[in-house]
C-alpha cells in the first residue's frame, strides 16, 4: 500500500501498516515513491515512510548550496522521531549508514541495498579501485563539460536497471538527464572517505543488526563494497540476489523484501 502524505520534509511517501516504524531512503535520479512492489511486500511488518531528497520527484531542485549528503541527511533525522528500522538503497544506502554511525539509538535495524560507499573498494581493493575509476572517468568529464546527455548514458549503463539506453521512453530519458547533475553534487560523500567513517573505523562501532545486500552487479566493485562493509559491521549478514541488478529493489522487490523480513525476525529474537 501507497500514500503520498503531507508534512515536512515534503512530499512524503508511505508504504505498508505494520506495526514497526521504519524509513526509507531512495537511490539517486529516483523518488521515495518508485519502490511501492517492495513496500508492498513489507506492508505487514513494517510502515515505512520516504520523502524525496532534493532534485528528485516532487521535491524543490537542488541550489547546490552545501554538500548534498549533508542536506539528505538532515531530512531523514526530521522523521527519525524514534527508533526505526533504516532501508537505503545505493546513494540512500550512504545516507543510511551516516545515520546509524551518528545516531545509532534511533536506528533499530539498519538495511543497505547496493551501498555506493566507493570509499571502501578504494581502502580494501587498490586494483579494482582503478578500474572504477577508469570506467567512470568519461561519465564525470562529460559532467564537467556540462555534456549531461553523454553523462546520463554512461551512468544508466553501469547504475540502471539492465535497460539499454534507446529503450527507455523519451520522458524518462529526459528525466534522467535533467537530473544527473546531481549525482556529481552526491560523489565526495561516495568516493571519498569525506566522514573518516573508515579511518576511523566508526563503521566497526555499529551495533544495531545490519542487512546488507545487493544484486550480483557487473564488475566486482559492488561485491567488494560489501564484503568490506561485512567484515567491519559485527552484527552484519551478507546477501546476494541473482539477476537483481543494481535497482534490485525494482527488479526482485519480492526477494529484497523476504531478506529484510528475516534479518528483522531474527533481531526479534
Amino acid at each position: 500500500m501507497k500514500r503520498v502524505l503531507a508534512g515536512h520534509p515534503s512530499n512524503l511517501t508511505s508504504y505498508g501498516n505494520g506495526p514497526r516504524k521504519g524509513l526509507l531512503l531512495h537511490c539517486s535520479l529516483a523518488h521515495g515513491g518508485v519502490y511501492s512492489h517492495m513496500g508492498a511486500a513489507l506492508g505487514g511488518a513494517l510502515n515505512l515512510v520516504s520523502f524525496d531528497q532534493p532534485g528528485h520527484g516532487r521535491a524543490g531542485d537542488w541550489d547546490g548550496q552545501g554538500d548534498l549528503q549533508d542536506r539528505v541527511t538532515e531530512m531523514a533525522l526530521d522523521l527519525l522521531t524514534e527508533p526505526m528500522d533504516v532501508i537505503g538503497h545505493s546513494f540512500g544506502a550512504t545516507v543510511a549508514l551516516r545515520l546509524a554511525v551518528d545516531r545509532p539509538e534511533m536506528v533499530r535495524t539498519l538495511t543497505v541495498i547496493a551501498p555506493v560507499m566507493m570509499a571502501i573498494a578504494k581502502a580494501d581493493s587498490p586494483k579494482i579501485a582503478l578500474d572504477l575509476s577508469r570506467d567512470m572517468v568519461g561519465f564525470y568529464q562529460a559532467l564537467q563539460d556540462e555534456q549531461f546527455e553523454v553523462a546520463a548514458q554512461m551512468f544508466t549503463q553501469n547504475y540502471g536497471d539492465g535497460r539499454p539506453w534507446d529503450s527507455l521512453g523519451k520522458e524518462t530519458r529526459q528525466a534522467i538527464i535533467d537530473r544527473i547533475h546531481l549525482i556529481g553534487a552526491g560523489g565526495r560523500a561516495v568516493n571519498e572517505d569525506h566522514y573518516d567513517f573508515i579511518g576511523s573505523g566508526a563503521f566497526e562501532r555499529i551495533e544495531v543488526p545490519t542487512l546488507i545486500l545487493d544484486g550480483c552487479e557487473k564488475g566486482e566493485a559492488m561485491n567488494v563494497v560489501c564484503e568490506g562493509l561485512a567484515r567491519r559491521i559485527p552484527n552484519s549478514i551478507r546477501a546476494r540476489i541473482a539477476n537483481g541488478g543494481h535497482m534490485v529493489p525494482l527488479t526482485r522487490p519480492e526477494a529484497v523484501a523476504r531478506e529484510i523480513l528475516q534479518m528483522i525476525s531474527q533481531s526479534q529474537a
